[in-house]
């Protein structure tokens, strides 16, 4: 709400030195002049802050925001997150869309590439999904790719799922994500520290990986490339002492270099979910968990024919062709694609590209 154009480390010695936001809006001219003089402020931001203190726009803007059921949250407030107060660079204030959340409850963050491979789609919604069912909160930045399947996921295993907005918390961005999105505001919460209506810029997205850092316990980062974007909310992670864990992947992938590169530099490595459970110090079951039989493969509860339970046995979660696997089972390649088809109409096997197949987790 901040329109007079001062910068956010003048507004920070503001609010170190009056009690409250109401005290700063109710100042009088002279007091401000005296305050950007003792604080060597720049004088020029004097009458744009004393002009931009419009009570009516103000009660508007709340009247807005309470028609569109969204919550503002200054850092003065007692449910203002307790782990974001712990950074050096928090967020002033946050808006809110969707339930309240209990921020001290376990947060995992996944983060990865936009345009990440299938086995990276399917990995980042097995995590999302089964922490989930280890009361494990999940928060991303709602992007396209692992962002989002680990939301996913979170939502499909009935779980907190938790996005933070480069942009207002009434506006989502990517649009392609507005399923999940809708389901967030309905499971979890939207959070921002971008006024409403405020459109998606680039130089927004970096400046709210501090906040998805800073809420959460561990980072985990699924795929990504060598100067990918998701690296900067490791930075982050690192610069306010969170735990950081990567899937690693093969060396000759461009998707796994930065993976690979954090497990090198010492970041956690992640061979199974359990790992991620080990770190949070949560006590979990050797066996396949789930809340209705979770990630054990649904071939469990189905009676396969002989025939195709070899196919079903040689696909996995990285996409193989229709003829590796004829070459892999020593079947006759229409055969193959015969049954291929039967799991596809079984739900347990998905075609990600024309004749490339792999296991479906959920």
């Amino acid at each position: 709400m901040n329109k007079s154009g001062l910068k956010k480390s003048g507004i920070i010695k503001l609010i170190s030195n009056y009690y409250s936001p109401k005290e700063i809006f109710y100042l009088e001219l002279p007091k401000i002049k005296e305050f950007f003089e003792k604080h060597n402020l720049d004088e020029k931001f004097i009458e744009p802050f004393f002009k931009s203190k419009n009570l009516d726009d103000v009660l508007k803007e709340f009247d807005l925001m309470k028609k569109m059921g969204i919550e503002f949250v200054s850092s003065f407030n007692k449910i203002y997150p307790l782990k974001l107060k712990n950074i050096s660079d928090y967020p002033i204030a946050l808006y809110f869309k969707g339930k309240r959340i209990d921020f001290d409850a376990p947060v995992v963050a996944i983060v990865g590439a936009r345009n990440c491979s299938t086995y990276g789609l399917n990995v980042a919604k097995k995590i999302g999904f089964e922490l989930s069912t280890h009361n494990v909160n999940i928060i991303s930045g709602l992007a396209r790719g692992v962002d989002g399947a680990g939301l996913s996921g979170c939502i499909d295993a009935g779980g907190t799922p938790i996005a933070v907005m480069g942009c207002g918390v009434d506006i989502c961005y990517p649009r392609e994500n507005i399923n999940i999105y809708e389901q967030i505001k309905r499971m979890g919460c939207i959070i921002s520290e971008y006024p409403v209506k405020s459109e998606p810029c680039a130089w927004r997205f970096p400046l709210r990986n501090r906040i998805i850092s800073g809420l959460a316990d561990i980072i985990v980062v699924v795929e990504a490339k060598e100067k990918s974007g998701s690296l900067i909310t490791v930075n982050y992670a690192i610069e306010q002492g969170k735990d950081v864990m990567a899937v690693p992947g093969r060396i000759s992938d461009n998707l796994s270099k930065g993976c690979n590169k954090i497990i090198r530099d010492g970041g956690g490595i992640i061979t199974s979910v359990n790992d991620i459970l080990d770190t949070l110090e949560i006590i979990y079951s050797d066996k396949s968990f789930d809340k209705n039989k979770g990630f054990s493969d649904k071939k469990n509860n189905l009676r396969l024919e002989k025939e195709i339970e070899s196919l079903y046995s040689c696909v996995d979660l990285v996409p193989k062709s229709a003829s590796l696997i004829a070459f892999e089972t020593g079947k006759d390649i229409e055969e193959v694609i015969q049954g291929l088809i039967k799991l596809q109409m079984m739900g347990l096997i998905e075609e990600p590209s024309k004749n490339n197949y792999v296991k479906k987790l959920l």
